[in-house]
Order: C-alpha cells, then structure tokens, then sequence
C-alpha cells in the first residue's frame, strides 16, 4: 500500500508542476498555493498543459488500440514489438506497455484537470474567463474517460486532488462501473456546455461549444441513446459553425490548421520537437516513399481489405491510402497511409499535420446512424452529404439494417487513420463479427475473445493498487 501512496501522490504533483518548470513545491510532498494558480494567466498555462498531455495519447498509442486491432491496419515489419504485435493479432496481455502508456496518458489529463477544476473555484479572476476555463477543463477530463471507459470498460473516477498521502487514504479511487463513468462524462459536458460562450472558436485546437456538444453527442451515440444523440448533434449542426472543405486530402496534410469542418484537433508543430510521427507510424519501412531517403516504420500499415473497400471513384482512397512504391530497387507492392503524413519534412518524426479528434463529417455520420436507430425518414440527407464529397451517387437504400451496413461502410472509409474503426465496431456490436471474419478470410487463427472487447488494467496499476481489479479473462 506504501508504492500505492507514493505513486499517487507523484502522478498528483506531476500534474501541478508539468505546465511550468519554475514552480517549486513547499514542501515537497504538498501542492504549492503560493506561486501559482493565482491569475487568469496562470490558469490559461494550466489548461496548455493538459491539452499538451492528451496530445501525447493521439501521437501514437491510441491507434494501436483503436486501428491495428481492426481490418483497417496491420503491422508490415517482422521486428516491432511484443506490445505492437499483440495488437495485430488480439492477443493483448496486462503487462502490454503500450496500454500502460495509453492509461497514464489519460488519467495523468485527469489529474490536470481535477487540480485546475479545484482551484479555480475560488481563485480571483474574471467570471467570463473562470467559465470558459472551467469548461475547457470539464471537456477535456470528459474525453479522458471517454477513452477509457470505451477502452477498459471501469475506470476509476475522482475529482479529489492529493495535497498529502493521507489524502490518498481516504479517498476511493477504485475502479467505478461504466455506467458511473458514463454518468460523469456527461455531468462534465452539460455543465461544460452552460459556461462556454456560444461564439464560433477560431482556434480549434480549444475547446468551443461546437466541441463539447459534438462530443456529447458522441457520447449519448456510444451509450445507445439515440434520442438525445440526435437532438445533440442536431444542434452543432444548427450552429452554422462548420461545414465540409471541398478538398477532402486538405484535412490531413500540413497546413490544415482550423479548417471549416475541424471541430476539435491537436495541434503539431515541426522544427521545434513538436512534431507528429505519424508519417513513420503509417508508411512501411522502405526508402521511397518518404523525402530525403526517409524510411517508415512499418507498424500501422493499410490491410489490403482497407483498400479495396474504397468504391470506384471514391476520391479518399487516393488521399488515404497507397500501395506502389518507387524504391531503390523499382516499383516494390507496400501499402501505406497518407493520412497526416508530412511530405515536405525530412524527418518522419516531426510531422506538421495537426490531427483532427472531432470534424464535421463525424457529426454528420452520426446524426445518420442516431436517424437510423429511431426510425427517421431523412437519415439519406446527412449520408449522402458526405458522399456527394467523395464524389459517390447518392445512396436509396430502403430498411434499418441495409443503413446500418451503409453508414459503417461510409464511417470505416471516411475515417480510416482518424483512431474511430475499433470503437465504431464496439458501439454497433460488430467487433467480433468482423475481426474474426478478417483473420478466417486472411487464414489466421487470431480471434476477439468475449473478454477482449475490452483492454486489460494494466498489471502495474494492479500491484500498485491492490484495490483495482483486473477486467474478467485477463
């Protein structure tokens, strides 16, 4: 129980003192009150470091969880990691250190988020801004545990903040059922939506109004409330704040900073050690593709099921996906992504794309299947939006379960590389269906257990903890 108390207490102090390497904690073991959280400045640095924090989850682990556990991608080189591997092949152990990685990485935004929420309470700043900061937070914190009740199912769930070990004592932060986690993600958004100002944000790496109702109607959508995630995402669409770009390759190639049908991104920055690495994650390793001789790394490649489920004519597949390369050696047969893949740097590493989390598109699609799901007439309208983009005929499809094939079809297409497909196949009870119908057809003997629609806590947290319980079949 001592390596419990510690631990929590460092991931508490970490969270005070990341956003700012010049506050020094009095003493050591205790939250410094002194020097910071005082002004309006001090919060806005708060909340650049949690946004900074969640950033780190959609620079490179959560499209292991959500992509190459799917027939979207899969791994092209024979020496990535035991971790790397056990996604490819669903055979995700407690010990996996990149779900390690993934659970620190939204618990450490949730401790962020917990200290900013609790001092800003009663800080001495102006109410408009103390609102909006407020809200930014309680957005942030709801993405964070959407994450991990869509990945691990329970999640532990407090808004306390440590200021010493017997805190932690006192304080149940044991794993809290779905359905309470769920509960609290949308406390967190309606409450956020009532404190933002309903003006269009122009810098879409924050959080604005059109996020936090996207997300909330994201949310209701996953949790099988159809009623309220149409009505929800009604209303973004209602804002007029956003609209689908004509050039669908533009959403994901460097320069694509605040777009007309961004919602919510993150933002990267190359040159500076900023950058994306998603032009190594999402090409093979082959000199060719890459400027200056760069090379990929050949662990999140397109599967040749991805690729050939693009209609004819459907214009993302030449902005997705690829599958010639001029090497060395001649034109090689590699697939690969393009994605927020960075063409003009000469390190795959510092990629300049930033990664859009929420685009109107999305919406759109949802509003579709949430249509579908209450038996409305008007699902084509929305559907068939994002399809007239592609450059596809409209679809007349007739009965619920024809759209509901018709609208995964589009989402799987339209948001390949975007960390969707392994959650959109868990929300529609697809998941099982359709990996293991992947791994028969390739003749592979991998297969979703039951237990495996969810990730394993990891181990770590387990002994740590000896509170938290491991996830059933693990």
């Amino acid at each position: 129980m001592k390596k419990y108390c510690l631990s929590i207490c460092t991931v508490c102090l970490l969270a005070i003192s990341a956003c700012s390497n010049f506050l020094e904690l009095e003493p050591d073991n205790q939250i410094n009150q002194n020097n910071f959280y005082k002004t309006e400045e001090d919060f806005e640095t708060s909340m650049v470091g949690i946004y900074a924090t969640l950033r780190n989850l959609y620079a490179r682990d959560i499209f292991f969880i959500t992509e190459l556990t799917t027939d979207n991608t899969e791994i092209s080189i024979p020496t990535s990691s035991l971790a790397e591997v056990e996604f490819d092949e669903m055979t995700i152990t407690a010990t996996n250190t990149i779900v390690q990685s993934a659970w620190n990485s939204a618990l450490f935004t949730v401790a962020r988020c917990n200290v900013l929420l609790n001092r800003i309470q009663e800080a001495s700043i102006n109410e408009e801004a103390k609102n909006r900061i407020s809200a930014e937070a309680r957005f942030m914190r709801a993405l964070s545990y959407f994450f991990l009740v869509q990945a691990f199912g329970n999640a532990p769930v407090t808004d306390a903040e440590f200021e010493s070990p017997s805190q932690v004592f006192s304080t149940d932060i044991t794993l809290r059922p779905s359905e309470e986690v769920y509960q609290l993600i949308i406390n967190d958004l309606v409450t956020a939506e009532s404190q933002i100002p309903n003006t269009l944000n122009a810098n879409k790496g924050e959080a604005s109004i059109g996020a936090i109702k996207t997300l909330l109607g994201k949310v209701y959508l996953a949790h099988h409330d159809y009623t309220e995630a149409a009505a929800k995402l009604k209303e973004v669409i209602d804002l007029g704040h956003y609209s689908l770009v004509d050039d669908y390759k533009s959403l994901f190639q460097p320069g694509n900073e605040n777009l007309a049908e961004s919602i919510f991104e993150f933002k990267f920055t190359s040159g500076v050690n900023l950058g994306n690495t998603y032009s190594s994650l999402f090409t093979p390793a082959i000199i060719g593709l890459l400027p200056d001789r760069q090379s990929g790394s050949g662990r999140i490649n397109p599967t040749l099921s991805i690729i050939q489920a693009y209609e004819p004519g459907d214009v993302r597949k030449a902005a997705s996906v690829g599958d010639s390369i001029l090497s060395d050696v001649g034109m090689v047969y590699s697939r690969y992504g393009l994605k927020f893949v960075d063409m003009t740097t000469n390190n795959p590493l510092d990629g300049a794309a930033n990664f859009t989390v929420l685009r109107y598109a999305d919406v759109l699609l949802m509003y579709a299947e949430a249509l579908n799901e209450l038996g409305a007439a008007d699902v084509f309208t929305y559907l068939n939006l994002v399809r007239s983009r592609a450059h596809l005929t409209a679809l007349q499809e007739t009965g619920q379960e024809a759209l509901r094939s018709a609208i995964a079809q589009e989402r799987r297409v339209e948001f390949l590389f975007e960390a969707q497909r392994w959650f959109d196949l868990k929300r529609t009870g697809k998941a099982q269906e359709v990996v293991n119908a992947y791994y028969a057809e390739k003749g592979l003997r991998f297969s979703v257990e039951d237990h495996e629609l969810l990730m394993p806590i990891p181990r770590r947290e387990i002994e740590i903890n000896p509170n938290l319980q491991q996830n059933p079949g693990y």
